[in-house]
């Protein structure tokens, strides 16, 4: 009997954890992004109602989506920058990031990012970033792949010092950029990369 009990105890502690559904906004448990996203664990996603969040976070889980709710990215992140880096920073492996806005990322080093991508595997859809120094800016991860879909880079790039860009990658393994669109990038490029193979498909 003893040993049964033993064995379905060893069976629970091994079991995956029920991945969660944390809530921001008015009216729900978190008031503020970053206090989901440091509460979060692997495979849970963060849901942000609309509205305007002076905010930043750093994102350590994996596994993990990040996804305003709302029409046209209405979920905005803005005004404080994490780590001196980035409004996000995502250091955790596979994360999804999509329907948000990240605008006025900028920090004394003049290369702020709406986006600062330190772990591996990322994917970004239907963001806006406006109005940054980077809009993207990435981390040296040599297996990485950053997939970037139905985004918009407005106004981003900066040139003080040395130059920042609508979306910079280190040296990863992969960059896909898909049918997103550039609006008067400041100064440098649009897209600079050093990934091994750089995807670039129906952007404007």
């Amino acid at each position: 009997m003893i040993r049964i009990g033993l064995l379905l105890l060893a069976l629970l502690l091994a079991a995956p954890a029920t991945a969660r559904t944390l809530q921001v906004g008015p009216g729900q448990p978190y008031k503020l992004p970053s206090a989901a996203i440091g509460d979060a664990r692997d495979g849970d996603t963060v849901q942000i109602a609309a509205g305007r969040y002076v905010d930043c976070a750093v994102v350590r889980a994996s596994n993990l989506v990040i996804e305003g709710l709302g029409a046209g990215a209405s979920a905005v992140l803005t005004d404080r920058i994490c780590e001196g880096k980035a409004l996000l920073v995502t250091a955790g492996k596979n994360i999804t990031i999509r329907n948000l806005t990240l605008p006025d990322a900028h920090v004394p080093e003049h290369n702020g990012a709406g986006i600062r991508a330190e772990g591996r595997d990322l994917t970004i859809e239907r963001v806006k970033f406006i109005d940054n120094e980077n809009g993207i800016l990435s981390a040296p991860s040599p297996d990485s792949t950053i997939t970037i879909r139905d985004s918009e880079f407005i106004r981003n790039g900066s040139c003080e010092g040395s130059c920042a860009h609508g979306i910079y990658i280190g040296a990863i393994a992969l960059l896909h950029v898909e049918h997103s669109r550039f609006f008067g990038t400041r100064r440098a490029h649009h897209i600079k990369s050093r990934a091994q193979r750089t995807e670039v498909i129906g952007c404007d």
